[in-house]
Order: structure tokens, then C-alpha cells, then sequence
């Protein structure tokens, strides 16, 4: 069986400061180039990968159990077509639920890569539901076997995503690892965000590279939880980011974020949508404004001298996880400009 269906990403120092060239370096890890267009395909394949093992183990000690693998994702985003594109490589049939409010692009995208997409409810948990309760509850179990696929909340999905911090490692000599000074990263349901803190448990740095949370207002659940001191949940999501659009992170993300003293970043929804133009212009890449909150914090490095609480050097080095995705377009991003 395939061992990855994810693609090594480049990591490249770039300048967004224009003629500014007393900060810190700046590098992007670039997770826009995955073959889902995000870095969701890298957890989610790792989960998809993980249960097909399994279940191919227990075929061979039980030849009564060869069942057809049918795979299950909830998420009309960059997880569902993750998924998608995922059972496409391993020649799995694949069924995506979207609440009746999806982005009909995305659900588009999603068809095309393969998928069965089924429309119902008008949120992420009514679609939820229905798939596990009445869709995989009618399946006869005698002859398939189910794959649920969550959007982020599995440690399968942050072990594969913690695979980019061993890129990032492999890339910077251990001299340059010594000068990373934070990790950018946007936070919805926190997956991304796991797995980055996995990856830099594993290699001992976690403790020495903080991890700067950014969320936009009205999709800022960790941001919330820090604020009132517990594990919370949003009442609604009111942003434009809307792959942010979890009312609630994972309780694991909001118990290394206390633990590790990550530092937490919201934006309003201009800021970010005006970032992701420029970054348009400045090099023909189109990110989605839950991509640009992160993108944002590179052309304005005085938000991350604040978070850490300290003067960065041209010495030092940030990294940002340009985590991808494909819910938006640049006609999209304009629109949202005007409003």
C-alpha cells in the first residue's frame, strides 16, 4: 500500500516587509502545494492509511471478514476533500455529508476529485449526525467496513500533520533551529495546531519554540477559552474565515496551549481579507482568509514582537504554515474587500 499520499512541502524565506530589513527572517511552509491544496491531506491520510491497515490485519486472520472499506467525512472544507482525494489514491469509495450551506465551489471540487456528496442540515453537526447515525448506521456491516473521518479531532490526524515539523527540522541546520524564534499557525478546530506541538514535542523543542495561535473575531474559540480561563465553546461563528469555522477547538489543543504558554492572535476579518490580496499580488497565490490570518502576521511583524514580548533581530527567524486551501476565490476575496 502507498506509505504517504502527502507531498513534502518547500520551506522559503521570503520578504514581506518590503524595504523594511530590520526584522526577523521570515520563512513560509508552504502546505497550499499539497495535493489537496492544504495541509489537511497530510493528517487526514494518516488516519485513512491507519484504519485500512487495521482492517486489512484483521482480514488476514479472519477470512470471513473481507469487507469493502466505504470511507465517511462530515466536512464540506479542506478535510472533506482531503478525504477525497486520499480514497481517490487508494481506490476507495468515499462519501462526503455537507450541511446545505457549503460553498457550492467546494462542493464542486469535492465531486470532481470523486467523491459521493450528500447535502443535509444547515451546519457541520446536523450534516455530523446524520452520516454517522443514519448513514453508516445503514450499512450492512456483513459486507462493508466504515472509515469515519473527523475534520480534526483524532491524534491519527496530528500525528500526520506533526510530519511537517520533521520537514522543517531536516531543512534549517541545527545553527539556523537555534534562531526560530516562534511557529505561526491558524487555529479552527485545532489540528494543525496538535500536530505542530506533537512534531516539536518529538524533537525537544517545544519548549523552546512557542507556537503563535492566530484566529479571526467570531471564529476565535482557543482565544475565548484563554480569555475565560476553562475550556469553552463559541455560541456561533460570525467570521468570513469560514474553514476557521469550528465553534469549539479540541480540548487537547487548549491543554498544550496552557501548558506550553502559546500565545494567542485574533484579527478582524479586513485585516485578514486585505492580507490575502496583497498576498495576491505580491505572488500570484490565492489563500482563503483562514490561510491569511497567519500570512498577515509575516507583513506585520510588530503583532509578533508583542505576542512574545520581545525585539526581533534580522537574526531571527519566524516561521509561518501557509496551510493551504480552496474554499475561496479571488473574485470571492474582492467581494468580501467591499463589504
Amino acid at each position: 500500500m502507498t506509505s504517504t499520499i502527502y507531498h513534502r512541502t518547500p520551506l522559503l524565506k521570503q520578504n514581506l516587509q518590503g524595504n523594511v530589513h530590520e526584522g526577523p527572517q521570515i520563512f513560509l511552509k508552504y502546505e497550499i502545494l499539497q495535493p489537496s491544496n492544504s495541509f489537511k491531506i497530510r493528517g487526514i491520510s494518516n488516519l485513512i492509511l491507519n484504519c485500512v491497515d487495521e482492517i486489512k490485519s484483521k482480514t488476514k486472520k479472519n477470512v470471513n471478514l473481507n469487507k469493502q472499506i466505504h470511507v465517511f467525512s462530515s466536512s464540506g472544507g479542506n478535510a472533506g476533500l482531503a478525504a477525497t482525494v486520499t480514497c481517490k489514491e487508494l481506490n476507495l469509495p468515499c462519501t462526503v455529508v455537507v450541511s446545505k450551506l457549503t460553498n457550492q465551489r467546494m462542493i464542486n471540487k469535492i465531486k470532481k476529485a470523486g467523491a459521493n456528496v450528500i447535502a443535509y442540515g444547515n451546519h457541520w453537526a446536523e450534516a455530523n449526525d446524520y452520516m454517522k447515525n443514519v448513514l453508516m448506521e445503514s450499512l450492512d456491516k456483513n459486507t462493508t467496513e466504515a472509515i469515519y473521518v473527523h475534520p480534526f479531532d483524532d491524534p491519527r490526524i496530528w500525528e500526520g500533520h506533526s510530519t511537517m515539523i520533521d520537514e522543517i527540522v531536516e531543512t534549517l541546520s541545527s545553527e539556523q533551529l537555534q534562531n526560530v524564534k516562534g511557529i505561526v499557525c491558524s487555529v479552527g478546530g485545532g489540528g494543525l495546531f496538535n500536530g505542530i506541538i506533537r512534531g516539536l514535542e518529538r524533537h525537544n523543542l517545544v519548549k523552546r519554540i512557542p507556537v503563535i495561535a492566530v484566529e479571526t473575531k467570531g471564529c476565535d474559540s482557543l482565544n475565548k477559552c484563554f480569555l475565560e480561563g476553562k475550556y469553552t465553546k463559541l455560541d456561533k461563528i460570525t467570521s468570513v474565515a469560514s474553514s476557521l469555522g469550528a465553534t469549539a477547538v479540541s480540548e487537547k489543543t487548549f491543554e498544550s496551549a496552557t501548558k506550553y504558554n502559546s500565545k494567542s492572535i485574533v484579527l478582524n476579518d479586513k485585516e485578514v481579507v486585505d492580507t490575502c490580496l496583497k498576498y495576491a499580488d505580491d505572488f500570484d497565490i490565492i489563500s482563503e482568509p483562514a490561510c491569511g490570518a497567519s500570512i498577515h502576521l509575516g507583513y506585520n511583524i510588530d503583532i509578533v514582537q508583542r505576542a512574545l514580548n520581545t525585539k526581533l533581530t534580522s537574526k531571527d527567524i519566524i516561521i509561518i504554515i501557509v496551510c493551504g486551501g480552496s474554499v475561496n476565490t479571488m473574485k470571492d476575496l474582492e467581494e468580501m474587500a467591499k463589504k
